[in-house]
């Protein structure tokens, strides 16, 4: 009997509840078998409509919109898994998730975006100022194209995927700990390897990541809700990849401005983009100090995490 009742605390706590980290694993396997059998679907289905239609030329042309599509389906499997996890484990709306609705979270949202369009702005000025990239095409002749809309629906769905997972899921899931550094620390850890698979990936590209994903959380704590979070993600890459022509997380897009590194260094973060440079790293610390001096959240709301 004390063997069971042990391999019982092993997936139990002493509240009767199913531990933290089996829940999240359970939310990561099911996304990651269903993200699978969707994109090889949708791949073989798309390969076959294309080559019906105009022949191999035209597959080759599809190619950059079928990755994207193969992302935003990707999201979706990710938001389908955690709302279906959330609602099977916790039993609770999804606003105590911290997704409210956009009527009271609107201003967080606009906050956000706004947080995250200037601070990438701020990262380019720096790294142009400093001569460690050089513009190809000067500010007053953007380049436009259709992918670009493509990439900000895409950048759309990402930020609301990984703050749905990261923040939202993750943190509350870790809430049954009551311990703040490890609701913090390890959504913020889980958030980094999140992205192990990308190209260019460095010692610091993973540091960066863990201090926004802790500057996300910071987000998500003080505004108790995830729209600030979002609204800061979606900007944040947007400008980085599909405006000023960096590398998103090792990802090259369509870009409105094209840009050349003269030197791959710590600093620009070479072939993973800015987010594995120390001009990031610098940014995320003033992010924290907006946070804490600056920004002023409105009434309490939505998740009521480590209260």
């Amino acid at each position: 009997m004390k063997g069971l009742k042990g391999l019982k605390g092993i997936f139990i706590n002493k509240n009767s509840e199913i531990r933290s980290g089996w829940k999240i694993l359970l939310t990561l396997i099911v996304f990651f078998i269903t993200t699978i059998v969707a994109s090889k679907m949708f791949s073989n289905v798309l390969i076959i409509i294309s080559t019906l239609i105009s022949g191999i030329n035209n597959v080759i042309d599809t190619v950059g919109i079928m990755l994207i599509v193969l992302n935003v389906l990707q999201c979706l499997c990710v938001i389908g898994s955690v709302v279906l996890f959330w609602k099977l484990f916790e039993k609770k709306p999804i606003s105590e998730m911290g997704l409210i609705n956009i009527k009271k979270g609107y201003k967080d949202l606009v906050i956000g975006l706004i947080f995250g369009a200037v601070s990438m702005s701020i990262v380019f000025g720096i790294l142009l100022g400093s001569k460690n990239i050089e513009m190809v095409n000067p500010l007053t002749r953007p380049s436009f194209n259709i992918y670009i809309l493509i990439e900000l629906i895409l950048f759309i769905f990402v930020g609301f995927n990984e703050e749905m997972f990261a923040r939202g899921y993750c943190m509350s899931v870790l809430n049954q700990t009551r311990k703040k550094w490890v609701i913090v620390g390890v959504s913020s850890i889980i958030f980094a390897l999140m992205h192990s698979f990308n190209p260019n990936m460095s010692a610091l590209s993973y540091f960066n990541l863990f201090l926004v994903g802790i500057l996300f959380a910071y987000m998500f704590i003080k505004s108790n809700n995830l729209w600030l979070s979002i609204g800061y993600h979606i900007t944040w890459n947007f400008f980085q990849g599909s405006v000023f022509g960096f590398q998103v997380s090792g990802l090259s897009m369509e870009s409105m401005y094209l840009v050349k590194e003269p030197a791959d260094n710590v600093i620009t973060g070479g072939g993973f983009g800015p987010e594995g440079g120390l001009v990031v790293t610098f940014i995320i610390v003033l992010g924290f100090i907006y946070m804490w001096k600056l920004y002023k959240p409105r009434e309490a709301r939505g998740t009521g995490l480590l209260t």
